[in-house]
């Protein structure tokens, strides 16, 4: 072969690998650009059968809203949510109204037990001028160990009165709190509203059993920060949050 020959071939032959090369780059390019491109969209349709690997096959539909794969209720998506309870019912608690209420409460029980306990006085003061063992000092010890039983059953009495109230009036906030949930999760079409602690909340101190309480509380390990309505909630209820 010439060298003519032999030039006029290695030129075909470079001519045909950047040809190649070519026609590859651009192939590459339409794909990667097609595979940028949105999917083309389904629908709109009724319903869509889907096929599981064992062959077995699910209709999915559109029921109330829900994507549905069956005739069960809860054979569909439910939309969920959480709040932070903890934060909520300190700030309905120290509300003005019922924290007027507590303190009446435990200003009436005080001048209560202060009455008694100024009998008490009194019955001191009287038993500094008798002699001991006289019939009138031994009335008077008997009439204020009398009164001092009578005002120890009375403080149980106004312990348990305060905190009859308090329960009262945490069960008042709960059903405000539900209340608020309800309206807020009917708004932005919730199914399903869970109470939650923080995990980055600090535990309160205490001891070991303390500590596991805190723990078995604190339902979720991890959740997403959108899906915690306590904002909402505070401002269905018209608080404010720290």
């Amino acid at each position: 072969m010439s060298t003519f020959e032999r030039l006029i071939t290695w030129s075909v032959m470079t001519l045909l690998v950047l040809l190649c090369a070519a026609m590859f780059v651009h192939s590459s390019n339409n794909a990667m650009a097609w595979s940028m491109e949105k999917a083309p969209a389904l629908g709109p349709a009724s319903e869509i059968t889907l096929q599981a690997e064992d062959g077995s096959m699910s209709d999915l539909k559109m029921v109330d809203g829900r994507l549905s794969w069956g005739d069960e209720p809860q054979q569909s998506t439910q939309s969920v949510a959480y709040v932070h309870i903890g934060a909520l019912l300190p700030v309905l608690m120290s509300q003005e109204e019922r924290a007027e209420e507590r303190n009446a409460l435990r200003e009436r029980l005080t001048e209560e037990a202060q009455e008694l306990i100024d009998q008490l006085d009194t019955i001191k003061s009287n038993m500094e001028d008798m002699t001991p063992g006289e019939e009138d000092h031994q009335a008077q010890l008997q009439m204020g160990q009398a009164i001092a039983q009578q005002l120890q059953a009375f403080q149980q009495q106004a312990m348990a009165e305060e905190d009859a109230k308090t329960a009262e009036q945490l069960e008042q906030c709960y059903r405000e709190l539900v209340t608020a949930v309800n309206v807020v999760a009917d708004r932005k079409k919730i199914d399903t509203v869970f109470r939650f602690i923080p995990t980055d909340d600090e535990f309160t101190k205490g001891d070991s059993s303390a500590a596991m309480l805190q723990i078995r509380l604190r339902t979720f390990l991890r959740y997403p920060d959108r899906d915690d309505i306590t904002e909402d909630i505070a401002e269905e209820l018209n608080i404010t949050l720290e």
